[in-house]
């Protein structure tokens, strides 16, 4: 399903610094989830800045995809990293549109990309108004937390994707209000169901790195170094 946001903007590629750590704790609390120490966090060797795009308007194509159409030049898709959305004719794919729809409606958007996938989207982080529509997506029960792809991911996004996932599962949350959901991508090569053994501790992203790890396509390649505990 298609949805068209109408607006005149402008598009700016930067980098942004971001490097460092996080005292963020893990999103939300539910009672009898135990808590792992930061010691058991993922860590970055390696820190890179992304690309970012500012733009006051996009268009959403489904729940974990949106369109950047510049006033000059060709348009950008770009694929919301971390996450994986029901598709449109699975349970809760429309509603998961609609979702993506009204976290970026009217808002000032920033997108934060280090890498295409093999389609030549950007894989990146939707943030409209200072919300991270991808972690919105997961916290409201809209989409999954994408795994297979979290090392793409900074480690504070990797742990805080995570916990949102356990907490919207745990309370059925949107899609998990559904018995026995597939997986996206489970549902993409025609399988019926899918085969869960979910890991429901939740992680504390104290000191976790908000760098990203893989340099971008305007990186100069050379690594940030990352700040001392």
């Amino acid at each position: 399903m298609k949805v068209f946001i109408s607006s005149i903007f402008i598009v700016s590629v930067f980098s942004l610094g971001g490097c460092g750590g996080s005292n963020d704790s893990a999103a939300g609390t539910v009672s009898n989830i135990p808590v792992k120490p930061e010691h058991n966090s993922p860590t970055a060797t390696q820190c890179f800045e992304p690309n970012i795009i500012n733009t006051n308007g996009v268009r959403v194509i489904d729940g974990d995809t949106v369109e950047v159409i510049p006033a000059f030049g060709s348009s950008e898709r770009v694929r919301l990293l971390g996450i994986d959305a029901p598709e449109s004719k699975q349970a809760y794919g429309d509603k998961s549109t609609t979702m993506l729809l009204q976290c970026v409606n009217n808002a000032m958007v920033t997108i934060e990309w280090t890498e295409r996938d093999r389609y030549n989207r950007l894989l990146g982080k939707v943030i409209a108004n200072k919300v991270d529509c991808n972690l919105n997506q997961i916290r409201k029960g809209a989409a999954w937390h994408y795994k297979e792809y979290q090392s793409s991911q900074t480690p504070l996004d990797q742990i805080e994707y995570g916990n949102a996932e356990i907490l919207a599962r745990t309370n059925n949350q949107g899609l998990w209000a559904i018995s026995n959901p597939t997986k996206p991508s489970d549902y993409r090569a025609g399988k019926s169901k899918s085969n869960f053994n979910f890991n429901n501790i939740l992680l504390s992203s104290e000191n976790a790195s908000r760098c990203y790890s893989k340099p971008s396509s305007t990186s100069t390649e050379t690594p940030i170094p990352t700040v001392s505990k």
